[in-house]
């Protein structure tokens, strides 16, 4: 199966042939320019997270005659609710084109470590995603996914560049910082995304 990732973000090119592959070995991803499509930059402007995937989705309708797929995440925190856009909430105003990834991560990286050090040094979190991936057909499936996590102000391991809040918490499931988890416990903490794709792939 051919899939277009509704997405130019590098990382979440690299993220999500890493889930696909697990999903199923046989799903070949493809970023827009790989297919000589133009990348649309979609405003997400929807009410859910659901939503939002799904304009990214349909941005795509009839450019490709392969299944598109596109995703929008939260991060959950007890007392502040449902953070959408969790990056560009942690800029807090400033542009991330203006920035260097270094930069990015760095004010990522604070943001999240202050909101730990105002409730004590910890506090219960999750990423909640939402997939959706429209067939040629127009078909549009959508799914949900939720994992549960510790945000904490704490460094476990040296934070990666595209995703620096990874080094802050550890996960409720295996009870472990994620940044240390091995491939199996990655694994394991990643299920809930891993169901959620196989849902919308149909695999």
């Amino acid at each position: 199966m051919k899939v277009l990732l509704a997405s130019s973000n590098e990382g979440k090119i690299e993220r999500f042939k890493k889930l696909l592959k697990e999903v199923d070995s046989n799903i070949e991803l493809f970023c827009p320019a790989e297919l000589g499509v133009e990348d649309i930059d979609v405003e997400e402007n929807a009410s859910t997270l659901a939503g939002n995937a799904e304009l990214k989705v349909r941005a795509y309708e009839g450019k490709v005659d392969i299944p598109v797929l596109a995703n929008d995440t939260g991060f959950w925190v007890e007392g502040m609710g449902l953070v959408e856009t969790p990056k560009r909430t942690a800029l807090a105003g400033a542009e991330e084109k203006d920035l260097t990834k270094e930069e990015v991560a760095e004010k990522v990286l604070s943001f999240w470590k202050g909101v730990a050090e105002k409730n004590g040094g910890e506090i219960d979190a999750a990423w909640t995603e939402a997939f959706a991936v429209l067939y040629p057909d127009g078909n549009l499936v959508t799914a949900d996914s939720k994992r549960e996590i510790v945000l904490t102000d704490k460094e476990f391991g040296t934070p990666h560049i595209q995703m620096p809040v990874r080094a802050l918490y550890y996960s409720k499931t295996t009870n472990k910082p994620s940044i240390q988890h091995t491939e199996d416990e990655e694994l394991l903490e990643l299920r809930p995304v891993l169901n959620a794709l196989k849902s919308v792939l149909e695999v």
